[in-house]
């Protein structure tokens, strides 16, 4: 297997791991705050979680721990889910040089 192929698989196996998740969790948890957003940070979330990819949310909730206190699952539904999925599978895959001048930048 090459770097471009495993690197397809490690993105595969996270996104599905995190779909699977975020759709076993969503129904247990009863608390989804974007239905009335009661605080800026939580309108924000909420903005950020319908966007096509999962990534602008999961960075605002990391950036943001130790000021709010967020949790994802809280501004996830099923079908936010369904279009994050839709979404990666519909993105054209980068071409394997684009990857390594890419990887090869951020070791600079």
């Amino acid at each position: 297997m090459n770097s471009k192929q495993s690197l397809y698989l490690q993105r595969g196996v996270c996104v599905t791991l995190v779909a699977v998740g975020v759709s076993l969790c969503v129904g247990a948890h009863a608390e989804y705050l974007c239905k009335a957003p009661p605080l800026p940070e939580d309108k924000r979330a909420c903005e950020l979680a319908k966007l096509d990819r999962p990534d602008a949310l999961r960075q605002f909730i990391q950036r943001t721990q130790g000021t709010y206190d967020l949790n994802m699952l809280d501004y996830v539904t099923d079908e936010d889910v369904a279009r994050w999925e839709l979404a990666r599978q519909q993105t054209p895959a980068q071409p394997a040089k684009a990857v390594a001048s890419r990887e090869q930048g951020r070791t600079r």
